[in-house]
């Protein structure tokens, strides 16, 4: 597989498609440049389940791709895109050829803390740990923050408790608000390592969003990163994220 279809699949991978419809962006990339370009629905499902996705049904994938008004049949049960959905197709699958990859990379938080959890989850890590890499220290701290938002949600829905972190408007509560609550929680014993770590970047990544003045530094990271990382396992613990 070329590394600008790896890139196309991944930038794919974000957005909010059926199998048939990633068949059909996979058959556009293709013929972008000859629209006479055939592919068959057992070669289309071959470079999905390369580029990371679940395997695929192949005869479910042929049917829907007679069925679709946008490819047309081909010699040898192939099918192509039809020359008058080109332009269609081109604007919604164009934006996505400039996307790359983000590299996975463990400098903030060790990816196998947050693997095999949710997707949104493992996506937020890569965000954090790039732009670790990249210098971008205040980028990090809001999307530490995020995590961590995010992951304490996670613990009260599976707890049934999530009505806990809502406000009178019926929406979840900002991280200051969270962290009240599972702070005077009795019934979650959440360690006291994991909490200090959860204040310290409840702190940073205020600082680092709505502080016109604060710029954060490797070294702001670098001192709380080690509990960062228990107050993220307990969470994945505590919301049953992983077996």
């Amino acid at each position: 597989m070329s590394d600008s279809l790896a890139h196309f699949l991944d930038a794919l991978s974000r957005e909010p498609c059926t199998n048939a419809e990633r068949a059909v962006a996979v058959l556009w990339w293709h013929g972008r440049n000859d629209q006479n370009v055939s592919m068959t629905p057992a070669a289309l499902a071959a470079l999905l389940e390369q580029g990371g996705f679940a395997g695929q049904n192949v005869t479910r994938l042929r049917r829907a791709l007679e069925t679709d008004r946008r490819t047309a049949k081909a010699r040898s049960g192939a099918h192509r895109i039809r020359i008058d959905r080109r332009n269609a197709l081109d604007s919604r699958y164009g934006s996505l050829l400039d996307v790359r990859p983000i590299r996975s990379s463990n400098a903030v938080l060790p990816m196998e803390v947050i693997k095999d959890t949710r997707g949104y989850l493992e996506k937020i890590a890569l965000q954090l740990n790039s732009s670790y890499e990249h210098s971008l220290f205040d980028c990090c701290a809001v999307m530490c923050r995020r995590l961590l938002e995010t992951l304490i949600i996670e613990a009260y829905e599976a707890d049934g408790r999530a009505n806990q972190l809502k406000g009178n408007d019926g929406y979840f509560m900002m991280f200051s608000g969270l962290l009240a609550v599972l702070e005077g929680d009795s019934k979650f014993h959440f360690g006291r390592s994991a909490l200090q770590g959860l204040k310290d970047f409840k702190k940073l990544g205020d600082l680092s969003a709505h502080n016109r003045r604060f710029n954060a530094t490797r070294h702001d990271i670098d001192r709380i990163r080690d509990s960062l990382r228990v107050a993220v396992e307990e969470l994945v613990h505590l919301a049953h994220l992983r077996a």
